[in-house]
């Protein structure tokens, strides 16, 4: 887990508090288990709050990992009580169930708001449903633990005490340790597999498709269109003298332009619509099912939107757009984009600013 977090993009966070978190809880439990054979502030003080220390990484992870705050005080102050207790229910005044109860309390705290954290924000996703249902199960475990100290019939008298709740308690700690750090790496790569996938069809500069998953995109909808019969519409936009604005303003900026122009299309457009970068200063709007008036309005709100100043620190700029439109069975992606090229190159003889449909449209 550890190697895996150097190789892991920036944006997906916790990775690496879950792996400290594995490895706290790995040491503190071989702590635990030499008990009697090493210092009693080994034993008992740093390997509990060890395991604190452990579970609460995996919480602060997890919060980070899903992008909520991450809760850092609230572990350091179980951290607090958790050496405070143990040292004076060791050496001040020793109470085995005390100290159990104080334990069984603080993990049933991180076990319980990692599993709330897992199943609330990992919907949809099985490794993260797995993990929390894991912690989820440790968490009733935990808290049947330190209900056990007010039973005397079943109150422990140690860690490694005969009786079935520490039996119970023990087999599913070791069971969750292993589960929880193999669903975690399992949650990472998922997303990780996720995100190489977005990139795989979406522009980086401007988050739109780009041109790979637009073709994709007209492919899927053209087969679904032509089994009913409707038509394809197809808007090309180019940004006008987009070159001054870079040569005079600088490439920052003409990149702040161009993603500031593909939030406004992509704020505008009803669904079903697939926005591409089509390359450089250019963009492809595929509007399935939609007949040609309708386009041509779309595309006009699309000009009147951009000509609109809307951050005082970009420069104003404007855009020129190419509207065709034709059935689904002639409608392949070579045609469509070359009926819109023509009406594009019309719209920019014809000024700028302003939109052009294809002479090949027959206006319903």
């Amino acid at each position: 887990m550890f190697s895996l977090t150097r190789g892991f993009p920036a944006n997906i966070r916790g990775v690496g508090h879950w792996a400290s978190g594995a490895l706290v809880v790995s040491i503190s439990a071989m702590l635990l288990a030499l008990r009697g054979g090493i210092a009693d502030w080994l034993s008992i003080v740093v390997a509990n709050v060890g395991v604190v220390l452990g579970t609460g990484l995996w919480l602060i992870g997890s919060q980070m990992f899903f992008g909520q705050r991450p809760a850092r005080r609230f572990i350091a102050l179980l951290l607090t009580i958790g050496v405070i207790a143990m040292s004076w229910m060791t050496w001040v005044h020793p109470s085995v169930a005390g100290r159990t109860l104080c334990m069984s309390a603080l993990l049933t705290l991180t076990f319980g708001l990692s599993s709330m954290t897992m199943l609330r924000f990992g919907r949809g996703n099985n490794p993260a449903l797995f993990v929390g249902s894991m912690l989820l199960v440790q968490t009733c475990v935990t808290a049947l633990r330190g209900m056990s100290m007010f039973v005397p019939a079943w109150a422990s008298i140690g860690l490694f005490a005969p009786d079935l709740i520490q039996r119970i308690y023990l087999t599913t700690g070791a069971l969750m340790s292993l589960t929880v750090s193999v669903g975690l790496l399992f949650i990472a790569m998922d997303r990780l597999r996720n995100q190489l996938e977005q990139q795989s069809f979406m522009d980086p500069l401007t988050g739109l498709l780009n041109r790979r998953a637009f073709l994709d995109a007209h492919r899927q909808e053209r087969d679904r269109t032509m089994r009913t019969g409707g038509l394809l519409s197809l808007l090309l936009i180019d940004l006008d003298h987009f070159k001054q604005v870079n040569d005079r303003y600088g490439h920052a900026t003409g990149d702040r332009v161009l993603i500031d122009f593909a939030n406004r299309v992509a704020e505008i457009l009803p669904a079903p619509r697939y926005v591409a970068r089509w390359g450089g200063e250019e963009f492809a709007v595929l509007l399935p099912r939609v007949p040609p008036d309708e386009a041509k309005t779309h595309a006009e709100r699309i000009r009147q939107r951009v000509a609109q100043k809307e951050d005082a620190t970009l420069p104003a700029y404007t855009c020129s757009i190419g509207v065709t439109c034709m059935a689904a069975s002639e409608a392949t992606i070579e045609q469509l984009a070359r009926d819109a090229d023509e009406a594009l190159y019309g719209a920019k003889r014809s000024g700028r600013n302003c939109v052009q449909i294809s002479d090949h449209v027959i206006l319903l």
